[in-house]
Order: C-alpha cells, then structure tokens, then sequence
C-alpha cells in the first residue's frame, strides 16, 4: 500500500477581518476599564461623553445608556434646538417640549430601573420666519387627519387640575384657561357648532392660582417634577430668543403624572384680544398647542400639517391654531376615545 505522508496542521487563525472585529471589541471594553494595584482591580470609567458638570448634550451619547456607565438621573441633558431637560431620579420619566418663532424640539428621556437604562431622543424642526401661514400650510386643517401621540396620557376619564401662575407680568390668565378648554372641549372652527363630537374623554378643572411657578427654569429647561400640575407665564431671561413656551410632561409607564407649562413673559409682544399689534403672538393659540402636550400629543411636522394646532411652528398674529384641525382631534380621541 502507497504511504501518503500527511502535511502538517497549522494552527488555526482567525480571518483578518474577524480578528480585527474581535480586537476593536475588547479595546472598547479595555477603554472604559482601568487597572490599579498589584492585583489589578478592575475599576470602570465612565465613556468619554459622561463629563462631570454641565449639561450634556444628547447627541453626543448613544440613544441607550446603561446606568452603571455613566448615572445621568438628576443631570441636565441638552438636545436639539438647545431644548434641556433634568432626567428625573424618581424612577419617572419625561418628555420636553419647546415651541419657538423658527420652529419647535423635542426631547425624549426614559428612566427605566429595572432595566438599569436611560433612553435619550430628541428632534427638531426649524421653517423660516416671516412668511404668510398659508405659503407653510397647503392643507386644510378641516380634512388633514395627521397626528401624532406622547407615549403617555392621562387615564380616560381624568379632570387634569392645574394652577395658575401668573407670574410678574401683568398678563391675564384668560388665553392660558381658553386654550385648555380648546383641547378638553374640542373647540373648533371646521362645524358650524363651533365643537367636534363628541369630546375627548379628558378634562381640565382650574384649581385656582399658585404661587410657585411652573417646573420650567429661566432657560426654559424642564426641572424636577413637585407633583403639582401648573401652567401660566414664566419670564425666561436665559432662553434663546425664539422660545415662546415650554411644557414639561412626566410620566411612568404609559401613564401621565405631571405636566407644567410655561409661556415665555419676557422679551415677546402678545396679542391676548381685539386687532393683532404687528409682531405680536396669539397667547391663545400657543397656549392651545402647549395644552395638547398637557393632552399627550406630540407635534406634527411637515410643510403639509403646518394648518394644525400641533404644528411645531408659530407665525406673528397667527391665531389660528387656537381651534382644533381634524387631525388634533382624532389624536385625542384615539387617546382617550369620547365622552
């Protein structure tokens, strides 16, 4: 029989491109481990974003955070549009809003505990100034359906109480209660009632003035929920010129627990009745829009909704979205069904 001689095994290699995947791996682990001692502790460092003091800014982190690298409950956190908030260290959860002359943002944050992670998102949206609301909004408020919902609501059925803060101004609180029954009751220009039908089943019931003022800080950043529901004008000296108002809505699980509003009484001319001083904003319709985030809706962009009263923009002397479009009231209704 023929004696075929066997070559030799070589050791088993990885593929180049395996064994470079696997070293990229353990230098990102190794980066975020340091090692002290003789018997070389492990002791893990926060990623490079995770800077003590200040804000940090959401898009500089990963949409997931894991606690144990870097704890941001009780840190600000800015997204788009300069929007900031306060992560809550309660084991709650919070949505931001800012609704500005050039725009709106939005940012997300969800604590979950259990899960030992925090989810961070944001958004924005910018459109010019200036220009007539009809150039911005082809579609007519009446037959556009679009809207978009929070991750949370309040429990069907809920009277929502608020306060009301009325700040230094001297500005009336009328426009700040109207622009909640817009949203409780369903006011509307589309029918001839003057209403759609039937209403959300939500509600709002005033309870009364407060004398602290809304969770919302003077850069018009969202701080630590005090469990108490209050909406009304908040001079924001440190929030960029655009901003009109800010709402803040906490929640846990789907379930809404907080929200506070703040329209900005410093550095704005307001139209709050009669003929519209030029330069001056509806305090009506912004309050409107601010109250549908109280409601759990979310803003709806696109040139094709700006009719809407959830349109993530406001032109001067624009009073229009005071009263519901087709698609704020469907969102209600899809959240809360009718009364």
């Amino acid at each position: 029989m023929r004696d075929f001689s066997r070559t030799p095994r070589r050791p088993w290699a990885a593929p180049a491109t395996a064994a470079a995947t696997l070293a990229a791996a353990v230098s990102a682990a190794l980066a975020c481990t340091a090692f002290t001692g003789a018997g070389a502790t492990a002791v893990r460092r926060p990623p490079t974003w995770c800077k003590p003091g200040g804000a940090l800014t959401a898009r500089a982190m990963p949409q997931k955070i894991k606690i144990a690298d870097c704890d941001l409950r009780g840190r600000a956190v800015r997204g788009a549009n300069g929007l900031t908030a306060t992560v809550p260290s309660d084991g709650t959860s919070l949505i931001a809003y800012a609704l500005r002359t050039d725009g709106a943002a939005e940012l997300r944050i969800r604590v979950d505990s259990r899960a030992g992670e925090i989810s961070i998102g944001t958004s924005g949206d910018r459109v010019p100034q200036g220009r007539p609301r009809q150039f911005r909004a082809p579609a007519d408020a009446c037959q556009d359906g679009a809207y978009r919902p929070q991750p949370s609501r309040w429990p069907k059925g809920t009277a929502v109480q608020w306060s009301y803060y009325a700040g230094t101004a001297g500005l009336p609180r009328d426009p700040i209660a109207r622009g909640i029954a817009t949203m409780a009751e369903a006011r509307t220009d589309c029918t001839g009632a003057g209403r759609f039908t039937p209403p959300p089943d939500v509600t709002g019931r005033y309870a009364g003035q407060s004398s602290r003022p809304p969770n919302v800080t003077g850069a018009a950043a969202c701080g630590t929920r005090d469990r108490a529901n209050t909406f009304g004008w908040l001079a924001m000296p440190s929030a960029e010129t655009p901003v009109l108002a800010a709402t803040c809505s906490w929640f846990s699980g789907a379930t809404t627990v907080e929200t506070d509003m703040a329209v900005q009484a410093r550095g704005k001319r307001w139209w709050t009745g009669g003929t519209c001083p030029s330069g001056s904003y509806s305090a009506e319709a912004v309050a409107a829009h601010e109250a549908g985030h109280v409601f759990g809706l979310s803003h709806v962009e696109g040139a094709e909704h700006r009719m809407l009263t959830m349109t993530p923009s406001l032109a001067s002397c624009d009073n229009g979205p005071a009263t519901l479009g087709k698609g704020d009231y469907d969102g209600l209704i899809a959240l809360y069904g009718g009364r």
